[in-house]
């Protein structure tokens, strides 16, 4: 049996009561043997050692997991025979943060049981055929973000990462599905070093709701912003340097020189901080946009930052 069986046991156990982690009953072999024979497929031994031995549906991210019943049912069922069709998608080749316009994955995933409903029309699948087999991916079912793999090697890593999430107090787990397991240095690691490109940009999701990061990291968030080829991964660092209080949006500033007008422009919007009376702007940082209004040549850079400080207080 895998370690982290007893090991999610255990976390699972510590939780507060105010989780209400419930698990349902766990199934028997006989129970996922037939939904395996009915479908032509495997499910990944990981999955199955959770739902075998630890609980199958209830406590989970979002509003938890799905009952085996709802695997292949709802906007992203897979019709007789789909289960055995790879899913098309090769993990953590390319970041796009266009919609998807492919639409060969409307509606249904091929090699896929859903796994989580996270509301409308978002779902996390579960890759039981093709190269992502036992990975998790992020879906849209009407295409508006093409599919995203978790970090996660497999489901055992993803539901632990989950519970160790919620013990250590992440400030906010709407970011689950974008982020990766690790402490400070690892993540700080991954972030500088890591050659795949998706594994940086979650190593920067995840410091965004990061319990207690260390002073430093908002100088070392800035040193990978310096050095990160990615547009898409540059402005998920300004982000977390954002998240990181007064200290880490002094530091937004650097991204002035960034040679993409829509990094630039989104440091300006995070320079402000959203409050019940509206965007609010330090004395400083609207110092340091009207300063850069003087030499930003790009128009919709130069109206971004117009529209902070016309609109922040």
């Amino acid at each position: 049996m895998d370690d982290r069986i007893a090991r999610i046991q255990a976390k699972l156990a510590a939780l507060p009561t105010t989780e209400k982690a419930s698990l349902g009953p766990v199934l028997t072999e006989p129970q996922v043997s037939e939904f395996e024979d009915a479908h032509g497929i495997q499910l990944p031994q990981e999955f199955r050692q959770f739902v075998t031995r630890i609980g199958h549906g209830g406590y989970g991210p979002t509003y938890g997991l799905l009952p085996k019943e709802r695997w292949v049912s709802g906007a992203a069922r897979a019709k007789d025979g789909r289960l055995t069709e790879p899913f098309p998608i090769v993990p953590d080749l390319e970041i796009s943060t266009r919609p998807d316009v492919r639409g060969r994955l409307a509606h249904s995933f091929p090699g896929t049981i859903t796994v989580v409903h996270r509301g409308c029309s978002d779902l996390t699948l579960l890759v039981i055929t093709g190269q992502g087999r036992g990975r998790l991916v992020e879906v849209n079912s009407e295409g508006f973000f093409p599919p995203r793999f978790h970090a996660d090697s497999d489901f055992l890593s993803w539901y632990e990462r989950w519970l160790d999430f919620v013990l250590a107090g992440h400030r906010d787990l709407t970011w689950f599905a974008d982020q990766m397991a690790g402490d400070e240095a690892e993540l700080v690691a991954t972030l500088l070093d890591d050659a795949l490109a998706t594994r940086r940009r979650a190593a920067a999701y995840t410091f965004i709701t990061y319990p207690s990061p260390s002073t430093s990291l908002p100088g070392v968030l800035t040193q990978a912003l310096a050095t990160e080829p990615l547009p898409a991964v540059r402005e998920t660092i300004l982000r977390a340097l954002a998240s990181q209080g007064e200290y880490g949006r002094n530091l937004l500033a650097t991204a002035f020189a960034d040679p993409i007008p829509d990094v630039r422009s989104l440091a300006a919007v995070l320079m402000t901080t959203p409050t019940p009376q509206g965007r609010q702007l330090s004395t400083l940082l609207r110092q340091a946009l009207n300063d850069h209004l003087e030499i930003e040549q790009h128009h919709s850079v130069r109206e971004t930052i117009q529209r902070m400080l016309d609109h922040s207080h």
